[in-house]
């Protein structure tokens, strides 16, 4: 079994399978391990900062059994810069685990690629692993199998991402839903349909995506327009971005586009992706002129009235612990973070550094111990740093 590092993005493309072959293949393939979600997410993350690929593959007899997308980010404290790690799709995926061949035990897979990184620490000092599935493959190897080996590891969680469970039968589903929700949902679509046309559709064809994800940032934007929170799409970059992903989708039969039409407008947009199984929620907008009518709730009770005849077996309504996810009848998982140090004394510094600057039970203790503890970590920065800077000159 060999373990190859590589640094060039194109590599992706050559080793990366086709999405049927990703699905059958490989194990807990989501939406969110697509080349074509991964490509943009590169091309959006590498226009607005330094990066670096930083991408492990794993090959038995010159064949791709494993692949850990990872990319390099600079982060700096005081004079001294560290070189972090973190998975290609950080931040705008919410499920990010390696793809690991269903044929290889994963312990296997991931200690021979940690091994690998591991050996080359001189080029890494800190590893950021977020939006981790509980109790997925890659956790309950981590968890229970590599931590003893690696002391360095640390891991806790982090976002809560509730799901509902489908069945074909959508009056069984429905009974899980808050009654309440249920009645005034139905109310308000009977009232909207006696006002004019209400209609639930989905994208079906390539053309229709672009007016839809346009009506879609127009809608959000002025969702979000005077809170303290305004739309992202409100940027040319970002909208460019969400529509080539959602392009990307569509290719692979991944994009979920659905949306709610009242007489000609469209009043409500999700923006989802979607496997043979599982539908995954993942931004929605709606007409402001509407809300008195909760037209996102109308849209969203229709998207599972349909995914259930359509025998998916789940809606995953991602990462966020908003309320009223529980009032679908959702059950709870969660992500979790792991972080990986070597036994380098910059990654030790980082470590000190994340315990201290980074740390919210830190900020607790007493004041003399805060400030001596910091006044510790500035001074051996700065000696390392100095030391790194002359270290040139002394060879």
């Amino acid at each position: 079994m060999d373990v190859v590092i590589h640094r060039q993005i194109e590599v992706l493309d050559k080793i990366l399978p086709k999405w049927t072959d990703l699905k059958e293949e490989f194990r807990e393939i989501t939406v969110f391990q697509d080349i074509n979600w991964l490509r943009s997410w590169w091309n959006y993350k590498s226009r607005k900062e330094k990066i670096m690929p930083y991408i492990v593959e794993i090959k038995e007899r010159n064949k791709t059994i494993g692949i850990i997308p990872l990319y390099c980010s600079w982060k700096k404290f005081a004079s001294l810069s560290f070189r972090i790690l973190k998975p290609i799709g950080s931040e705008l995926s919410d499920y990010l685990i390696p793809i690991l061949s269903k044929d290889y035990s994963p312990k296997e897979l991931l200690g021979a690629a940690l091994k690998k990184i591991y050996a080359d620490k001189s080029n890494w000092d800190y590893i950021d692993w977020g939006d981790i599935p509980e109790n997925s493959v890659f956790d309950s190897v981590l968890n229970c199998q590599l931590t003893e080996e690696y002391l360095l590891i640390g891991r806790e969680r982090t976002d809560v991402c509730p799901f509902l469970v489908l069945n074909q039968d959508f009056e069984e589903v429905k009974n899980k839903f808050n009654k309440q929700l249920v009645k005034e949902i139905l109310k308000k679509e009977r009232k909207l349909k006696r006002k004019g046309d209400l209609t639930y559709l989905k994208a079906l064809a390539e053309h229709d995506i672009e007016p839809i994800m346009n009506k879609f940032f127009e809608l959000h934007c002025e969702r979000w327009k005077y809170t303290n929170t305004p739309s992202r799409f409100r940027f040319e970059e970002e909208r460019e971005h969400a529509l080539l992903v959602a392009k990307g989708l569509f290719k692979n039969s991944t994009l979920h586009l659905t949306y709610l039409r009242f007489n000609n407008e469209i009043i409500a947009v999700e923006f989802a992706m979607a496997d043979e199984n599982k539908i995954y929620l993942y931004l929605t907008a709606f007409n402001n002129k509407f809300s008195k009518y909760s037209v996102g709730n109308i849209l969203l009770y229709n998207l599972i009235l349909n995914a259930s005849q359509d025998e998916y077996g789940m809606v995953d309504f991602t990462r966020g612990d908003e309320n009223y996810k529980q009032e679908w009848g959702t059950k709870n998982n969660f992500n979790l973070k792991y972080v990986f140090f070597n036994r380098s004394i910059k990654s030790k510094l980082y470590k000190m550094i994340t315990q201290t600057y980074y740390s919210k039970q830190f900020k607790q203790e007493f004041i003399a111990k805060r400030l001596l503890a910091k006044s510790v970590i500035r001074t051996f920065t700065l000696i390392l740093s100095i030391t790194a800077k002359f270290r040139p000159l002394l060879k």
